[in-house]
Parts: structure tokens; sequence; C-alpha cells
């Protein structure tokens, strides 16, 4: 998208985020040390981000006349590919742990039940032996995935184009809520298991609103070019990679100092900092959405051979593996099944439904010439 080429730094920043996730899940789920004990808070960064490029992307051509129908078409085009392969991934091997391991899994047919749930990114609601309330245990980060949709969706029929007062009032009750249940569980690190579904609700509510509101802000935004850049990217490692895992310092990230930290980002304007950082914002996505279920596998094949209890920097070197396979999913399955699926559903979604509001002449150009560019945008949005 051109206008999304004024901030390529958000690319390179959701890339680091994504390396952020995968060092703290190699903690917590693949036997390596805890060094990003808040990591899991850069999925709060990963819904600003999406808030902000969502609304650059979409709002004006939703305005335009771009159907309801047309924009979730996009986003399952976008999402489908990668959040199905990771979860056939993880149900394959639940499916095979249920075998090898039973008294250490839940029983075949829940397995089952919610692998089929998980493949149609829905949640499991019941609590099982092995998974407890882990809402998506074929692929733990589609929680995220989840609730991404539920709130593109919610914003395409409801708050695309209302005014900031609106935002402002959506975004200042996700944060009371945010409190609240922070407090009554003890930390931000929910949303992912049925008990704290709510939780999930006001994270997404809080970070995606935030980041809207940054965008009607942005021609108010003074550019400041390489020196924010810097700061924008430095900053976000220090927040995630500080050991303090306590629910005042990731309150005080998630509801000031990412929000901060995307502002001055935007600001950078056209702006990059790291080599390689736009092929890392490409890689963000596929990496996010199967190194959970790659973990698992390397996980237990290494208990199953009588592997150590964990903690090993070793695992470590996983990190670079599960960076090629991402690449490897973009390049032969994520991107090729984006364009097949471009190519059979956007031009009868667009098509169906009629048009969001009555179009004039002008509207109806602005909307031919967004439609000419859908497939292009689809590898980046």
């Amino acid at each position: 998208m051109a206008g999304h080429q004024r901030y390529r730094l958000l690319d390179e920043l959701r890339g680091v985020a994504a390396v952020a996730v995968l060092v703290f899940h190699i903690g917590t789920r693949g036997g390596g040390p805890l060094l990003l004990p808040n990591g899991f808070l850069a999925v709060d960064f990963f819904f600003m981000l999406s808030g902000f490029v969502i609304a650059e992307a979409y709002e004006a051509r939703l305005q335009a006349g771009l159907t309801f129908t047309g924009f979730a078409a996009r986003r399952l085009v976008r999402m489908a590919p990668v959040a199905v392969l990771g979860a056939a991934i993880g149900g394959a091997y639940l499916v095979a742990r249920a075998f090898a391991a039973p008294a250490r899994s839940d029983p075949l047919i829940e397995v089952v039940g919610a692998n089929l749930l998980n493949l149609m990114i829905l949640p499991k609601l019941w609590h099982g032996r092995a998974t407890g309330w882990e809402m998506f245990p074929a692929n733990g980060p589609l929680w995220s995935l989840f609730f991404e949709i539920a709130i593109n969706l919610i914003w395409a029929a409801f708050l695309a184009g209302r005014s900031s007062r609106v935002l402002c009032l959506v975004v200042s009750i996700s944060a009371g809520f945010l409190v609240a249940l922070g407090l009554h569980f003890g930390s931000l690190d929910i949303g992912w298991e049925a008990i704290s579904l709510t939780g999930g609700a006001a994270r997404v509510g809080f970070g995606f609103g935030t980041g809207l509101l940054l965008h009607r802000m942005r021609a108010g935004i003074p550019a400041m070019g390489r020196p924010s850049a810097i700061m924008a990217l430095t900053a976000l490692v220090y927040f995630l990679a500080l050991p303090l895992p306590l629910l005042g310092w990731q309150l005080l990230i998630v509801l000031v100092c990412m929000p901060a930290v995307l502002l001055v980002a935007v600001a950078a304007g056209k702006e990059q900092v790291l080599p390689g950082g736009t092929l890392l914002g490409r890689l963000s996505y596929p990496l996010y959405g199967i190194h959970v279920p790659l973990l698992a596998l390397t996980a237990g094949a290494l208990k199953y051979v009588g592997g150590g209890a964990g903690g090993h920097w070793t695992a470590l070197l996983l990190a670079p593996l599960l960076l090629v396979a991402a690449w490897a999913v973009l390049v032969l399955i994520d991107e090729p099944a984006r364009r097949w699926l471009a190519r059979r559903i956007l031009a009868s979604a667009d098509s169906s439904g009629g048009t969001t509001q009555p179009q004039t002449a002008h509207r109806v150009r602005r909307t031919a010439a967004a439609r000419h560019s859908a497939r292009g945008q689809l590898l980046r949005n």
C-alpha cells in the first residue's frame, strides 16, 4: 500500500515483537531460559500496530464504498493460511501425544473436538485434563488472532468513520477493564484461557483502539526522522526485556509505554533502522503463527527420548531455525495461498451485498482504484 510506505519502521517493530514472543515461548514451552518474562506483552503492541495499519489501509476505502463482505474476505485471505497451518501442525502433535502419552493428554475425543474448533479459529471453552482452560491447545497464539479477527469485524461494522470521542470511550472502558482484570488475575498474561476470556477482549479493545486513535492523530505528529526510529526500536526492546514480572510494570508498559513507542515510530516516517528489517516484518506473521506448534513438537520429542528438565541455553538455537521455517512458510505456502484465495474470493465478495453507503461518482472512481491494487495489498497488510 502506498500510504503504508510512510511508516516502514512499523514492519520492523512488528518483526522485533514477533521475535520477543518467540524468545518468551522458548523459555515457557521450549525448554530454554526465561529471558523475557514480559515477552507476552508484545501481543498488546501487535494489537496497537494492527489498529493503526488497518485504519491506514481500510478506513477510507470503507467510507468510499468497500463492502463489509469485501473487507471481511480480505482479512480472511490475509490471516487464514498461516492460522490454519499452525492449527493443523499443533493438532497433529496433540493427536500423536494422545496415543503416545495418554496420561499426559486430554481424551482423544476432546483432542479431536478442540482441533476442529481451532482449525476454524474458534476457541475450546471446556476444561481439559491436560490442556486446562487453554482455548487454542492446537496452537496457543491463535487466541490473539481470534480476538484480532473479532475486533477487525466489529470495527468495520460499527466503528469505522466514527468520531474520535467514540474511540476514546472504547479505549477508556477497555483500559478500565484491563486494570480491573489485571488486579483480579495478578497479571496481564490473560485472554488465552477461557476463564480469562474477558481479559483478551480488554487487551484487544485497548490496543486496537489506541492504534486507531494514533492513526487519527498522525497528521499532527511532527516528523522526527531517524532519531525517533532508533528511539522507538530501542524503547520497545527495553520495555519487553526488562526482567520485572510485576503487574504494575506490565500495566505501565501496556497503558503508557507502548502507545508512546508507536507514536514515536509514526514520527519516524519512512526511516528504517535494522538491516533486513523489512524481511523480518514479512516473517513476523508466519513466525508468530507456527512457532508454538514447532516448539511443542521439539519439546515433546526431547521428553520422549529422555531429555532434560529444561532451562538450557542451547534451546535458543531454535530461534534461527524457526526463522528459517517461517521464511519457508511465507514463500512456499502463505503468499501463494493468499494469491490463490484472492483470485477466487475477492471478486465475488466485492460484488455481493451492495455497498456500505450510497456512492458518488468520485467514490466509485476511488473504489475502483482501490480494488485494482487489492491483490498487492494482501501481501503487505
